[in-house]
């Protein structure tokens, strides 16, 4: 009689999709605008400068970068996985070591900024701006790696508006300071670095209300003997130090591996930058700088529109996987990977029709420079699709505990590839006559290109016979998988869809009666109490047999997901004269275990039978 639709996931997709896009928009159109002020305001050279410090720029967004998304996701598979209080550690043990990063930062931006300025910038006329530019990076650093880091565990522990927000809040403070120092004051490119900092700063306000809401699964938690809740929900347990430290290790094991893509993205961004900035200033000059920094944004808005798409995955995929809730997961990849398509041709469209107008809101002029310009970007717009497909490779692999795919793809596309392709592409056009711009354009196209050949031939052999996303078509197992609208009447059905799948496995009358008792009871508490926002509930039995049950007897596994207003009915304790929800004391005693999340913004409770 019922079926399960996408309805749940839709709702929750359109309610992660604007913050995820708010927050990539705000990240990387505070970079461009960036750059365009920098360019109009403060000429070429200081735009050179700031494209030379790329490397610090990489290496501050380390700890919040690659701890945030790996101990995020992470966190999320936890979620999934009712395991609440693991998810509470790794965030501590990460909020700590980025910390000590970040003190570390500090004290390089205090004793390093002139050594590493001369490094970046070759001992060249730029090595002042550089110099300036990244002692104020690093000393300002806590602020941009905490902001990273939290606004990756808010925006998958059910609060994307506020991640969201953070960037949003953080680049405009940064852009209306960038205006005024750069305009009316004499700081130059250290102005630039301020009023980047600052703003970051300015943007951990709004992070507070997270650390006060109720919908919250995540906080601070002290290591050692403590007194954790057990995972059945009916008593508290004292774990001893040797099982406390080995499973934190194990978790963090698995979150460093997570965010391993993140961090070979960074890493191989910092040597590609060092690499990159040498052979441009070696066989290009200045004008190649400001040529590739302008590739550059031309990346970043392409990461502004797809990325904020792409920043869906993270937040819902890694729940959803730890659900093993594969039909969900086949529904994300399909909106997903449709809404990028179709932003991908329009960029390109755009970049190929206005390639002119687009060099000049960075305040180029120069016939000469704006030619070479325009050709280098009318080629790099074809890596755009091949980046776009790598980006949800990326973003997608990581999430669902499939790594090394994510890391070929971090790794090949943003140096391993780009390097020797641009020296070899400047150097043959070079040596053909021309200016090499021809040759460095073609090095973008085949980075991304033959990374994507590669994922795909890695992923053809080290999984084969398996399907694109390395999943099942469908939930695993004897599964009744339906959903319904909250309504009363829909309710009233849900028992004779139990009890029909209940006698098709052969099940006894009594069991099978139990969990239908429990299904109808909690469905018809969601429609009671969820409030106008409860519209449809997602319901799924899974037949547990005996070999696979960690108890060695036959298990009925319920799941009941709703975005009714936030409850836990582990919690509920009936006070008799007040506020009762009948059912609940029920369920708890027909139930051998209950355990309740509230991830993405959903009320999820599971039921062991």
């Amino acid at each position: 009689m019922h079926v399960r639709n996408s309805e749940l996931l839709n709702i929750k997709i359109r309610q992660y999709l604007l913050p995820a896009i708010m927050m990539k928009l705000a990240l990387q159109l505070g970079s461009v605008v960036d750059t365009i002020l920098v360019g109009n305001l403060l000429g070429k050279g200081a735009m050179s400068a700031i494209g030379l410090c790329a490397p610090v720029l990489a290496a501050i967004q380390i700890p919040g970068y690659f701890l945030g998304n790996g101990g995020a996701v992470t966190a999320s598979i936890l979620l999934g996985r009712r395991k609440k209080r693991e998810a509470r550690k790794l965030f501590t043990t990460t909020f700590l070591i980025t910390a000590i990063c970040a003190v570390l930062f500090v004290l390089a931006g205090i004793f390093l900024s002139g050594p590493l300025a001369h490094l970046l910038a070759m001992g060249g006329s730029l090595e002042e701006d550089v110099a300036a530019y990244i002692s104020v990076l690093l000393i300002g650093s806590p602020g941009f790696a905490f902001g990273l880091l939290l606004s990756y565990y808010v925006a998958v522990d059910s609060h994307p508006q506020l991640a969201g927000a953070y960037f949003v809040v953080s680049n405009v403070i940064n852009l209306i300071l960038d205006f005024i120092f750069l305009k009316f004051t004499p700081m130059g490119v250290r102005g630039a670095a301020l009023s980047t900092m600052l703003g970051f700063f300015a943007g951990l306000v709004v992070l507070i209300p997270y650390f006060r809401s109720k919908k919250r699964m995540l906080g601070f938690i002290l290591p050692g003997r403590q007194m954790a809740e057990a995972e059945s929900g009916e008593a508290l347990v004292e774990e001893t130090a040797a099982d406390s430290k080995a499973e934190d290790a194990r978790q963090m094991r698995v979150a460093l591996k997570t965010g391993l893509p993140s961090l070979m993205f960074l890493v191989v961004n910092l040597v590609k930058a060092l690499l990159l900035n040498g052979i441009i200033l070696s066989l290009l000059g200045e004008d190649g700088m400001a040529v590739y920094t302008v590739c550059t944004n031309a990346e970043f808005v392409l990461v502004m529109l797809i990325g904020g798409f792409m920043g869906v995955i993270p937040n819902i995929a890694g729940t959803l996987y730890g659900e093993k809730d594969f039909y969900g997961l086949h529904v994300l990849c399909r909106k997903i990977l449709r809404y990028g398509a179709i932003l991908t041709v329009v960029l390109m469209a755009a970049v190929l029709l206005f390639t002119r107008q687009f060099t000049m809101l960075f305040g180029v002029t120069d016939p000469v420079l704006q030619e070479n310009m325009m050709l280098v970007l009318r080629i790099f717009v074809f890596s755009m699709p091949f980046n776009y497909w790598n980006y949800f490779g990326s973003m997608y692999y990581g999430s669902v505990e499939k790594p090394t795919i994510a890391t070929i793809i971090t790794t090949l596309e943003n140096g391993v590839i780009l390097v020797p392709g641009a020296l070899l592409g400047i150097w043959a056009t070079q040596a053909a006559g021309g200016t090499g711009y021809f040759g460095f354009g073609l090095a973008f196209v085949a980075s991304e290109g033959l990374t994507a050949l590669v994922a795909f031939l890695y992923r053809k052999i080290r999984y084969r016979g398996q399907p694109l996303l390395l999943i099942p078509d469908e939930n695993p197992g004897n599964c009744l998988d339906f959903t319904i609208p909250a309504k009363d009447d829909d309710v009233a059905k849900v028992p004779h869809e139990i009890l029909d799948f209940c006698g098709q496995h052969a099940e006894g009358r009594e069991m099978s009666n139990r969990i239908a008792v429990c299904a109808e009871e909690m469905a018809h508490n969601i429609v009671q109490y969820g409030g106008k926002k409860s519209q449809w509930i997602d319901i799924c039995l899974t037949v547990i047999p005996a070999l696979e049950s960690e108890t060695g007897e036959e298990a009925f596994i319920l799941r009941l997901r709703d975005n009714g207003i936030h409850f836990d009915p582990t919690s509920y304790e009936r006070d008799g004269d007040g506020f009762d929800i009948h059912g609940i004391e029920l369920v708890k005693k027909l139930a051998k275990n209950v355990t309740y999340v509230r991830a993405m913004d959903l009320n999820n409770t599971t039921i062991t039978v």
